[in-house]
């Protein structure tokens, strides 16, 4: 059975290839392709709106948010100050994140170990979500 098969797709692979403009339809597109989203589509995510709720209100945790403001990937719109605003925010479409540092981050850190920082996302695109989510890990 398996012999009649690859002597099916050989003879139809011949029979293909034998035009020329079946050859061209057949390998010309996918180059194209190629090139063309090679250079068109980007995965950066850049600017992207954030909300910061700071309950730590440390100069550490103000040194990580300039951070965050420093790098092109986070700008800061909004400052909720409780969690219903916050959740409003994402649910909006205000912000696509909203970063909050938990009490305590700043003796976490001086103690040597990991300090508390939630970052809350709007999963409306999900792709764009865990983009923004590894930018804000690292």
């Amino acid at each position: 059975m398996w012999e009649r098969i690859r002597e099916i797709v050989r003879k139809e692979l011949r029979q293909t290839l034998r035009e020329p403009r079946m050859r061209a339809v057949l390998i010309g597109p996918p180059i194209l392709q190629l090139v063309i989203f090679g250079f068109a589509v980007n995965l950066d995510v850049e600017n992207t709106a954030i909300a910061w709720m700071d309950r730590d209100s440390t100069p550490l945790s103000r040194e990580l948010r300039s951070r965050f403001t420093a790098s092109r990937y986070f700008r800061v719109v909004e400052e909720p100050a409780s969690d219903s605003e916050a959740q409003e925010v994402l649910d909006h479409g205000r912000a696509q994140a909203v970063v909050r540092i938990l009490p305590g981050f700043a003796r976490d850190i001086a103690r040597g170990r990991t300090a508390p920082v939630q970052i809350l996302l709007d999963g409306t695109n999900s792709n764009t979500a865990s983009i923004v989510g590894g930018q804000a890990s690292a």
